[in-house]
């Protein structure tokens, strides 16, 4: 049987595309980087943008499911899009559907086995490909932060962010994670407008600037940009994080490992949420995702202690929550201490709502 499951697996996802629109509904407008959201169709409740599979790079064909849990390769994921399981029965279907549809029962051995082979070298070519083009992306995304000013003070930014109630002048100090651009090129419109934007940058586990996180707001500060999504990441994050303070001791975390001077991390979703918590609590190192589903790829560090994981009154998503409480599983799998702190429901949304609300 393993001979026939390589071989189907190879021939689905070579045809991953169409499968996912067979199966899934996928829409083009869903696909995003290396991934191509899709709404599970098994899960009542379900959105897009919960459920994710990979269409580049050596994981193409491997989805999950950020809510339940549920996860597989490519051959599961036809399992599950058949069945809505990927138990070892529906995968054994899934590969007899994949021989049907692309008629491997009618071909003997070595046309199978040349099948697979050329499949597997188009996509190892692609693979290879792909991993170029996200080295590209990642260095643009550097060029991005920094041609951007350091100075943040005195922009749209500040306004902006004194309109969520921080002021940057309550910092110990000013983030080197944070950037200003006064023309920033918003490209999900077609028209391509530019708007004043505050840009992050998210580092891997060693402080490598691999990703951008943009915050697109109005001329005057006093918003948000008036555009359909006004945060955007770019390219892929997982696996990073925005930095947005460094604690008591001021020392990034690479030269507090160094020194053997590990300290609580406060972990959160948002950037506003971050710095509104630098300004009350100097003495934690504190870090941002950037989305609920990034905290699911947080990585652990040497200058960190413990976890202090910060989480959102999501009222009425209870998928959210679920997700909130898998991140903090796999922080748990660190073998360090983890607390969460949830914000009382009539103080607001999240640490932002909360702080501004006792003020």
């Amino acid at each position: 049987m393993s001979g026939k499951f390589t071989i189907a697996k190879e021939r689905i996802i070579d045809d991953l595309d169409e499968i996912l629109s067979e199966l899934f509904d996928a829409k083009m407008k869903d696909r995003k980087g290396s991934s191509w959201f899709v709404v599970n169709p098994f899960r009542p409740g379900a959105k897009a943008g919960q459920m994710a599979v990979r269409i580049k790079g050596p994981a193409r064909g491997q989805f999950i499911d950020f809510v339940s849990g549920e996860k597989g390769d490519a051959i599961q994921l036809v399992a599950y899009g058949l069945e809505g399981s990927t138990g070892r029965e529906a995968q054994a279907r899934a590969v007899e559907w994949a021989f049907d549809r692309f008629g491997l029962g009618t071909i003997d051995h070595g046309q199978r086995e040349r099948i697979a082979a050329e499949a597997r070298a188009r996509r190892s070519a692609a693979e290879a490909q792909a991993e170029r083009d996200l080295d590209a992306a990642r260095e643009r995304a550097r060029k991005t932060f920094f041609s951007a000013s350091e100075g943040i003070r005195g922009t749209p930014v500040e306004t902006y962010l004194e309109s969520r109630g921080i002021r940057l002048a309550k910092l110990p100090a000013l983030p080197p994670a944070f950037r200003y651009m006064p023309q920033a090129e918003y490209w999900m419109d077609p028209a391509r407008p530019r708007f004043p934007a505050l840009i992050s940058a998210m580092v891997d586990g060693t402080g490598r600037l691999c990703a951008c996180h943009w915050t697109f707001i109005r001329p005057d500060g006093s918003g948000k940009a008036d555009v359909e999504k006004a945060k955007l990441m770019y390219p892929a994050t997982n696996g990073l994080v925005i930095r947005i303070a460094n604690g008591a001791g001021g020392l990034s975390p690479e030269k507090a490992a160094e020194a053997k001077q590990p300290g609580l991390c406060a972990l959160l979703e948002g950037i506003e949420d971050g710095l509104s918590l630098a300004m009350e609590r100097h003495d934690l190192r504190i870090w941002a995702a950037g989305s609920l589903p990034s905290l699911l790829t947080v990585p652990d560090h040497a200058a960190v202690s413990g976890w202090l994981g910060f989480k959102d009154n999501d009222w009425g998503k209870p998928q959210a929550a679920a997700l909130y409480e898998r991140a903090m599983k796999r922080l748990r799998l660190t073998r360090k201490p983890v607390a969460t702190i949830a914000i009382p429901a009539d103080w607001g949304k999240d640490i932002n709502d909360a702080i501004n609300s006792q003020q």
